[in-house]
């Protein structure tokens, strides 16, 4: 079978990191990159052993993909989303569906309307031993869910578009929703309440993002909660807490390519070292995906929920009060 050719928008980290694991899947080809410089656009194709790169990700139809990987800033994202759905292509995109809830629910009726494959870039459900988490609690092997607790804390340089309100859509959708509140709804199930609070102390120049720091608990139908903390303020040095799983009946600690199952008075490791990247794996499911035209485990309905909850934490956080997930559809 030919190699599918995938065009890439963006030429930043990620957009080589999930370049090169298109390529390791063996299945697939960068056919050309467009970004904002051509200088970077030239780099990354060359990193990425394509020679076809442009400034503008509206000539990318002049190579003829298969699908394109879009990784850029949120708000430049939605844009690029709405036109390559209407172009009639299929899409891995970054990481969160869209900016908004608006622009959200505008992909996902595109998507369906024109029969597109869309997969949001939360690798964390291709992580192996994120799957076995998923495996034992969804299974009911630890009893029923109780909570998960997580904390995620980063530096981004406050002059790049993390920081920007405006271009990423806020830090609970661009840091909360990646770590690691994606993969802990897939694990819990349904979310319904969202309750919150949030500060800025550091970076509070007009423009910043309104949330640097946020702590929100999040309601699901089954009973459980998540417990999730995260901020733009991360002390050097200071390592974030393991997330973990508590049920019924035993509980879960994920570590490095392991998990430690505590389960009747007793613990084990189970490890997966030598496993994929996540990245891989979620490449090789989007080429699966695209070639069955069948769903991957982020499409665009499933994902759209963390645009909800993003917003429902700003809500929240703002009204200082429970807010609803009904409320943000």
């Amino acid at each position: 079978m030919p190699k599918h050719r995938i065009a890439i928008v963006g030429a930043g980290n990620m957009a080589r990191a999930r370049g090169r694991a298109f390529l390791d899947t063996g299945r697939a080809e960068i056919c050309s990159v467009a970004a904002r410089r051509a200088q970077r656009a030239a780099s990354c194709a060359a990193e990425l052993g394509c020679g076809v790169f442009c400034d503008d990700f509206r000539r990318l139809e002049e190579a003829g993909p298969d699908a394109i990987l879009i990784e850029v800033p949120h708000r430049v994202q939605d844009e690029v989303s709405i036109w390559a759905l209407d172009a009639g292509y299929d899409l891995l995109v970054g990481g969160c569906l869209a900016s908004s809830v608006e622009n959200g629910h505008q992909i996902v009726e595109m998507a369906a309307r024109n029969n597109r494959i869309v997969e949001a870039g939360f690798q964390r459900r291709y992580d192996p031993a994120w799957e076995e988490i998923q495996r034992l609690v969804a299974g009911g092997e630890l009893g029923a869910p109780v909570m998960a607790v997580t904390m995620a804390l980063w530096n981004p340089n406050p002059d790049e578009w993390y920081y920007d309100q405006e271009a990423s859509g806020g830090m609970p959708l661009t840091h909360m929703s990646y770590c690691y509140l994606n993969a802990v709804r897939w694990i819990l199930g349904r979310p319904t309440t969202v309750s919150a609070m949030a500060n800025r102390l550091r970076n509070t120049a007009p423009g910043r993002v309104v949330e640097e720091t946020c702590g929100a608990l999040i309601g699901f139908e089954n009973g459980a909660f998540a417990s999730a903390s995260a901020s733009y303020i991360g002390p050097e040095g200071m390592t974030d807490p393991q997330p973990r799983f508590v049920c019924t009946e035993g509980g879960i600690l994920p570590g490095e390519d392991s998990i430690t199952v505590f389960h009747s008075g007793r613990s084990e490791v189970h490890t997966f070292a030598n496993e994929p990247s996540p990245f891989v794996r979620q490449a090789a499911a989007f080429l699966d995906a695209i070639e069955g035209r069948h769903k991957a485990r982020n499409p665009p309905e499933d994902a759209l929920l963390d645009v909800e909850i993003a917003a429902a934490v700003s809500v929240s956080a703002r009204e200082h009060r429970t807010v609803s997930l009904a409320e943000m559809r």
